[in-house]
């Protein structure tokens, strides 16, 4: 009978090998970490999908219990891809069943020029989902563990408070129009940001942006230009001028290649972590952002799911060989949300390729 080795002892625990990371210093191997993922964790626990929405105590425990499962690091956080309709004054509805995995929005806050025009900004501490997020957070402060809030971008918060189909005509039409609703989503998540701030102190704070609509496939590189870059570093002065340090994790969601070259005019605080879709090769997020950032990413979340275990297996081995060559160093991360209905031998390979190919030492 053939003999099953298993994984080399680690050097270091996952919270010494991130903070070792974090503040520049040698590593044993390369980090794993999640990427949401609140639907497979959910799965994995045996809650509802929108428990993981719902309920912060049991989101909580889902991560923390999946994430020690596949010795990933613990960085839980409570938020969706959606957010914006519902804290401006929309509708969105919590998952009810296996084909809805995340908030839906069902009604857009603004649906007219009348309605973008009396856009009024919400109360930070009770609008939408906050209330819970803000619950979510103190709960990772009483677990000692990082708070991650997951801020957004204004491109990207503006395109789920009006639509982004909406928004995209606006674009070309009303372009007056949709740097008002910007600014809107601008100072909303300065608010929000001062709010977590206040609560937890800066030096606690990690906030998060999400950018799937700067895409290319949304938007042009010139449009990104006008319409998403100057808000992007506005509001990363703002919030590094409260005291935040970094960035838990800046997504460049989807296909970005065209935009990568703006990221130099963006202020990114110390050593923040950006993570990356498979659309950008691992190479050319560490020639455009490399010298300033750690690099995440970049495994096909479609991989994951619908994938063989020596797909995944491979595509994690490709993407560590690369990272390794990273300047400020690379963690391995699905290359967006890791999917509810991935194959949990799938999110094993990932752990299984660091350990045959992400030793430094």
């Amino acid at each position: 009978m053939r003999r099953v080795e298993g994984f080399r002892p680690d050097e270091m625990t996952a919270e010494e090998r991130m903070t070792a990371l974090i503040e520049g210093k040698p590593i044993d191997r390369v980090p794993f970490m999640f990427f949401g993922g609140l639907g497979f964790c959910g799965r994995n626990v045996g809650y509802s999908f929108a428990d993981m929405y719902s309920d912060p105590e049991k989101s909580a425990d889902a991560q923390i219990w999946t994430m020690e499962q596949y010795g990933t690091y613990c960085e839980p956080t409570l938020g969706y891809a959606s957010y914006g309709a519902w804290e401006f004054g929309g509708e969105v509805r919590f998952p009810t069943g296996e084909w809805e995995q995340a908030p839906k929005i069902i009604r857009h806050p603004v649906n007219s020029e009348e309605d973008a025009l009396n856009l009024k900004l919400p109360d930070v501490r009770t609008a939408g989902m906050l209330p819970r997020i803000m619950k979510f957070c103190k709960i990772m402060e009483q677990r000692g563990l990082p708070i991650n809030f997951s801020c957004g971008t204004p491109f990207t918060r503006a395109g789920n408070i009006c639509g982004v189909e909406r928004m995209c005509r606006w674009i070309i039409k009303k372009p007056q129009l949709v740097h008002h609703v910007l600014r809107l989503a601008t100072e909303h998540l300065v608010q929000v940001m001062r709010y977590f701030v206040d609560t937890f102190g800066a030096d606690r704070i990690r906030p998060r942006d999400g950018l799937p609509t700067e895409a290319n496939q949304v938007i042009s590189p010139k449009q990104y230009q006008e319409f998403a870059l100057p808000y992007i570093i506005e509001l990363h002065e703002r919030v590094l001028a409260m005291g935040v340090k970094r960035w838990g994790n800046i997504h460049i969601c989807g296909e970005q290649n065209l935009n990568l070259p703006y990221w130099e005019k963006v202020p990114l605080g110390e050593r923040s972590l950006t993570s990356f879709g498979h659309e950008v090769d691992i190479d050319t997020a560490i020639k455009y952002l490399g010298g300033r950032c750690i690099i995440a990413g970049n495994i096909n979340t479609s991989a994951l799911q619908a994938g063989t275990p020596q797909q995944v297996y491979e595509l994690c081995r490709q993407a560590i060989e690369k990272g390794k060559r990273a300047p400020n160093g690379f963690v391995l991360m699905p290359g967006c949300e890791v999917p509810a209905m991935a194959p949990p031998i799938n999110i094993y390979m990932m752990r299984k390729a660091i350990n045959d190919c992400g030793w430094y030492v």
